[in-house]
This record gives structure tokens, sequence and C-alpha cells, in this order.
């Protein structure tokens, strides 16, 4: 069994108690009720509490361990800023748990945290192509960071979210030939006018810089989709930006 050591701020407010509540029951073992007090803060943008949701969803710990519930939890952290995150998202692609094996993907993660200074990042990228095992980093529950100014009013944690879905549609070196293209796929495939798109700035050893394309939606319809795409010979993948 894994445990976390667990790292607190030194000075508590009132604006933090349902998260010190959730680190207290967490560390008495009461898993059910740190996810309940996490939940929704993490909902509310909080990258600590969204990163914390992911452990329990990777471990299994107070819910019923899902792996791409853990993975787009560590996503959101990740978007927010959290290296730990970043780390743990990078190791989720290079394991192909939660998200599909991506070594690419794994790397630009991995690139992320160590340029905020992760260390566990930075010494994993030297030794990507050597290591055999994929550690994460679960050695604390992240440190809450600064409530963002206008933080929305929290959700009831029992009310249930949908996580959006996203895919991987093509890759472009620049913004002209995305736009183009974007354009062409809309007029094959008319079903991707209803969908929103996230676009990405990459930079890869191999490939240099290049703007990935990605769609995102509800789960069964991003599927859907990318399962008429594929049928069709496009590319299509479910991956995180």
């Amino acid at each position: 069994m894994l445990f976390f050591v667990l790292t607190l701020l030194l000075v508590s407010t009132p604006a933090f108690a349902d998260f010190d509540e959730g680190v207290r029951f967490y560390s008495n073992g009461d898993y059910e009720r740190a996810f309940t007090e996490w939940h929704a803060d993490a909902e509310s943008g909080d990258a600590a509490a969204q990163r914390n949701l992911a452990h329990l969803y990777r471990w299994g710990k107070g819910v019923r361990q899902d792996l791409t519930q853990a993975a787009f939890w560590y996503f959101l952290a990740a978007k927010n800023g959290s290296p730990l995150a970043q780390y743990n998202l990078g190791i989720m692609y290079l394991r192909g748990e939660g998200v599909p094996l991506n070594e690419d993907e794994g790397r630009v993660w991995l690139e992320r945290a160590a340029q905020q200074g992760l260390k566990k990042a930075k010494k994993k990228l030297d030794h990507l192509d050597e290591d055999e095992e994929n550690e994460f980093v679960d050695e604390g529950l992240e440190r809450r960071l600064p409530a963002p100014s206008g933080k929305a009013e929290k959700k009831p944690a029992s009310v249930a979210v949908e996580s959006p879905l996203y895919a991987h549609l093509a890759s472009y070196y620049t913004q002209e030939t995305l736009d183009k293209g974007w354009n062409e796929l809309k007029e094959r495939f008319p079903v991707l006018k209803s969908v929103k798109t996230v676009e990405t700035h990459i930079t890869l050893p191999k490939k240099g810089r290049y703007i990935r394309l990605y769609i995102k939606g509800k789960s069964d319809k991003i599927r859907k989709i990318c399962a008429e795409l594929n049928a069709g010979k496009q590319y299509c993948v479910v991956s995180y930006p």
C-alpha cells in the first residue's frame, strides 16, 4: 500500500477549512469523506484538490478506481500549473493508463513539469529511453494554492458533473495550414461542425514546433465522432491537449 507524506501549509484560514478537512480525513484513512471535501473545490478549479482527487481515482481510495477519471483530474491540475500533476499525467501517457499509450504526449507533460523545476521530471527525461519503469510522484498530497480571484460558488459534492473528453485530430506547422485543414475536415465530416476545438503549441526534439488540433465534448459524442472519422480513414484518437 502506498502512503503519502502530507505536505500542509503552516497557516490555516477559514477559506481553506473544507480542503484541510479533506486532508485530515485522508490522514485518518477516511478516503470517502476526503473525496467529498475535495470534490467541490476540484470542480471550482482548485489545482491542489484536483490532483488529490486524481490520486483517489488512481488508487481507488474512497471511490471506485477509474484511471480515465484519474487522468482527467491530473490533466485539469496540470493545466492549472501543478508540476506534480504534469509529471503524473506524463507517466500515465508513458504507461497507457487512462489515456492511449503515447510517448510524445508523455514527454510533453514531463517537459512542462521540468520547466517548473521538478527535478524528478528532468531526471526522467534524461533517462526516458533507458527506463523500463515509469514511477509516479506520490510523495505527498498537493499543497493548497492560493484561491483564484472571483472563485465561483462551490457546487454540492453530490452533483455529478460529466468530464469532457478530448480527441486529437491532426497536427500542423502553421496557423494558416491549421485553419485550412480544419475547414477541409468540416467539409468532409459535417458532424465536426457541432464540436468545440482546442489548439496547443508543442515543441518536441525530433518534430520541432507545431500546433495540435483537438475536439472536445461529451464522452459518448466524441467517441462516436472518432469512430465515424476512423471509419472514413481519418485519424482521431482520444487524448488530452
